[in-house]
């Protein structure tokens, strides 16, 4: 045990810095910090003994080790590169993300997997000096932890853009006058979205150009405008990016304003003119969040009115990262990569974004591919089977700045898009038409499953005699079909990681299937994801961790892996907002760990959400369902389910009885408040901007080692808008005759009401609206905002800026006099408020009932 741990009670309460937790150390060794659990439990080797004067750790993870030097030791390059290079190996052993090298005065950032300097947005060293008590420390090292890696050095740009609220509005300028599928709006989107991109990267110019094209207008008609890039600029694009021979595919293949004879569809000119308006208002395009195809993709799913359709073809980026890391390891040159289900191509470009130039080289000849990537897909619809289009679209934003540097060979790039994805429509067995054996070293999928209709393949296959004797096991189900595939395509030694559903493996009906598994493959891991993982289903889904066999007579002898995730750090829900728990990362964590030390991971291994299981456990005629293996009382202590509550049948009728009659008096207070309603003779949307009746304004910068020299009475707001993180003596606020609403810039975009006469300061964190007419409310103005928010889509992912912030309307009362109706703003804050407690009593009664158990003895 170590005396300092416990003098400074840092093992049940260590420092804060964000959500971290921090450990200003220096006499505690590591092996007494892997013994107290603050840190892994596994074999550090030497550096056991060594000790760090400071980590930064998150469930045992370790995200930052600091190492402090005094200024003698510390003011010349040589003596910080020995600081550097001391503690490096340390920082490296501990798997830590970042190595802060320091004398409190100044400080190093080092990336630990490359041991180079971290660069900011722009490309120079970091010189932010560590000092934990400031409160945009915890900005800057998430910014780090999200950027760097082994083959990147420097954070990204700040100008990274993400057009999905874009791409929304867009989709519904052209839904409404075409009354096209959300399919082919987006496909529409995203025609005009590469036409946008290919500019601003200057891949398309002159006359090809999108400023040429909106300049046009001031010369030419609509139609003509339209017709231009029909007949001009789509053309030139298709010549920049020729089709795939094989599927007639390429990057762009809108067909709602250019119609399949390549001719301008009459009638949307007007439309095409405003799309492109807002492209243009939208500004430059050129640097673009990787994150935007798969947002964007889950944007038109929850609008599609083919949403089974479109599941099969969506996999939570979350859940897509997670594989993707368990994989990176058997990413090497001249290795094979196969998606055969590959949807938007997520599984496939996900692992290659940050090591483009290592598995590309551009040289005389082209561009010459260390790795193959294969990506196949079925589509969705007879007519418009374009999933594999996004896929090129999507692979031409993760090159975007390879095509940049050498625009002049845009045909190479479409011949590898080409190559990489393609369309297999020659069969209503898309993928499972070919036979293939002994070809990839990797696989990751999340393969389509159903089990209706999957009679209609296997029919289509018992007429090919090679198709026939190819699918021995007469598996059920499209997911039985795809693992056989995916087993017999893997070279031997080769892995696969694979979403599937719980029907394989619990169905008896597919014990055969589970047989071949077990001989043809070593059984690495399986993974319980919750149900409602996915978007378009509440199945329940594992996800499969294989190696092929080089010798099928070779038995398996080594544990497998498995894990119980709850959550996936993700609301699952149509919403799918971020969340703090995410199981699903640690599960992958552990699982290096384990690939590592199979034999005695289980010695060291103190998550109760993961356990080594023997071999023998999985035989074919039993069910492979791992969460099955969890008691109920474990999953109690670990919180997957609350213990169970009790109740007799009579005292659960008398609890609803009783809940019924509360809920017919609240359906008689809304009534009665409907009833009041005032009229006004209009409501008007006024924008925030607007200076006749607002003032925006955000506070200065205060670090917190500032805060502790500040003394006084008047509140401090940052990101928290109720609670004041200190006091000062002087404001730095002017005026306070106004009524003010306070909103909080980072986090979930709060806001609270300060009245007149009532002073305070802002941080950077906290903006303030100053209301200039004492005709509107300050509640009133909040339930506006509150109405608004998911609109803008302001989270912690979207600040809300002072200049986002400007954007937002608000829709206001006015009587007959033309004056601002304060009479209406009081009886609509008086009913918002009613039915904000009635909803929270009512949420209550819902979990009221959910945790009530009926004892039927």
């Amino acid at each position: 045990m170590s005396e300092e741990l416990i003098q400074k009670d840092l093992i049940e309460n260590p420092g804060k810095i964000g959500k971290w937790d921090f450990y200003n150390i220096g006499a505690t060794t590591i092996k007494q910090l892997k013994e107290n659990r603050i840190i892994r439990n596994v074999d550090y080797g030497q550096e056991e003994k060594k000790k760090v004067d400071a980590l930064i750790v998150q469930n045992k993870n370790v995200i930052a080790v600091i190492e402090y030097k005094k200024p003698s030791q510390f003011n010349t390059t040589p003596k910080k590169k020995k600081a550097v290079k001391q503690e490096l190996i340390v920082a490296q052993k501990l798997k830590a993300n970042v190595l802060i090298a320091t004398d409190k005065q100044e400080s190093i950032w080092i990336n630990v997997l490359t041991g180079n300097e971290i660069k900011d947005d722009e490309g120079r060293k970091i010189q932010y000096n560590f000092d934990f008590n400031d409160d945009n420390l915890p900005k800057l090292i998430e910014k780090i932890i999200d950027s760097v890696n082994q083959r990147n050095d420097q954070i990204k740009p700040r100008d990274l853009v993400n057009p999905t609220r874009l791409a929304k509005q867009i989709w519904q300028d052209i839904w409404s006058v075409s009354g096209a599928t959300p399919e082919n709006c987006l496909y529409t989107f995203v025609e005009l979205f590469i036409f946008k991109y290919l500019s601003d990267l200057s891949v398309l110019k002159g006359i090809y150009s999108f400023n040429s094209l909106i300049k046009s207008y001031e010369t030419n008609t609509e139609e003509e405008v339209l017709e231009n890039y029909a007949q001009i600029i789509r053309p030139k694009i298709k010549e920049l990016f020729p089709e795939s021979h094989d599927d007639k595919t390429t990057i762009i293949n809108g067909t709602i304003f250019v119609s399949k004879a390549q001719k301008a569809v009459k009638g949307y000119s007007t439309v095409f003119k405003k799309v492109l308006f807002k492209f243009n208002n939208y500004g430059k395009l050129e640097h673009i969040d990787y994150d935007f195809k798969s947002q964007l993709f889950e944007s038109f799913l929850k609008e599609s009115i083919s949403k089974k359709n479109w599941g099969q073809f969506f996999t939570p980026i979350k859940v897509v990262r997670a594989i993707v890391e368990m994989a990176k390891d058997d990413i090497k040159n001249s290795a094979r990569i196969c998606d055969p289900a590959c949807g938007v191509g997520k599984f496939l470009l996900e692992p290659i974004k940050t090591r483009l130039d290592q598995f590309y080289k551009i040289n005389k000849n082209g561009i010459v591919p260390k790795i193959t990537i294969h990506g196949f897909d079925k589509g969705f619809d007879k007519d418009e089977q374009k999933t594999i289009i996004l896929a090129k679209a999507n692979m031409l934003i993760y090159f975007s700045d390879l095509i940049k540097e050498n625009s002049g060979i845009t045909k190479n790039f479409a011949q590898l898009f080409n190559e990489s994805f393609t369309l297999k429509t020659n069969s209503i067995l898309g993928t499972l038409a070919e036979p293939v054996k002994e070809k990839y070293d990797l696989i990751l999928t999340n393969p389509p499953y159903v089990t209706s209709g999957s009679s209609n393949l296997k029919d289509e296959i018992k007429k090919d005699g090679e198709l026939e004797n190819y699918y021995k096991i007469n598996a059920m189900g499209v997911e039985g079909l795809f693992m056989e595939w995916i087993i017999k395509a893997l070279k031997s030694d080769g892995k696969a990681f694979v979403v599937v559903p719980d029907g394989i493996f619990n169905r008896q009906n597919d014990a055969k299937l589970r047989k071949f598994i077990i001989e043809e493959c070593f059984l690495d891991a399986i993974i319980s994801l919750p149900e409602k993982t996915f978007f378009t289903t509440p199945k329940k889904t594992y996800i499969l961790a294989l190696t092929k066999k080089s010798n099928k007579e070779t038995k398996q002898t080594e544990p497998v892996f498995t894990y119980f995730v709850s959550e996936i750090g993700e609301t699952r829900d149509i919403y799918r907002f971020d969340m703090e728990q995410n199981d699903l990362q640690e599960a992958v964590t552990l699982f290096t760990f384990f690939k590592g030390n199979k034999t005695h991971f289980s010695k060291i291994n103190t998550d109760e959400r993961c356990k080594i299981q023997h071999i023998d456990k999985f035989h074919p005629e039993d069910h492979w369902s791992v969460d099955r293996w969890w008691t109920k009382d474990e999953k109690i202590k670990i919180g997957i389910v609350e213990k169970d509550k009790l109740v007799t049948p009579i005292e659960f009728s008398e609890n609803i009885k009783d809940i019924a009659e509360s809920l017919n008096e609240y359906s008689d207070i809304i009534k009665e408040a409907s009833v009041k309603n005032k009229k006004v003779n209009e409501f008007k949307e006024v924008c925030l901007n607007d200076i006749g009746y607002f003032r925006l304004f955000i506070g200065k910068r205060l670090l917190k080692k500032d805060l502790i020299k500040i003394h006084g009475d008047i509140p401090i707001y940052s990101a928290n808008v109720f609670k004041p993180i200190g006091f000062h003596e002087e404001s730095n606020v002017l005026d306070f005759s106004n009524n003010f609403v306070l909103w909080g810039i980072d986090g979930d975009f709060d806001f609270n009401s300060l009245p007149k006469d009532t002073p305070f300061v802002t941080t950077d964190h906290c903006g303030a609206i100053r209301i200039l007419t004492d005709d509107l409310l300050p509640d009133y103005l909040m339930i506006q905002l509150e109405n608004v928010k998911s609109l803008y889509g302001f989270d912690r992912g979207l600040r809300a800026s002072l200049k986002n912030m400007k954007k937002i309307k608000i829709s206001i009362p006015f009587n007959r006099s033309g004056k601002i109706d304060i009479e209406k703003q009081y009886e609509i804050v008086e009913k918002y408020k009613s039915i904000q407690e009635i909803k929270e009593q009512i949420e209550k009664f819902k979990e009221q009932i959910d945790s009530s158990k009926i004892d039927f003895r």
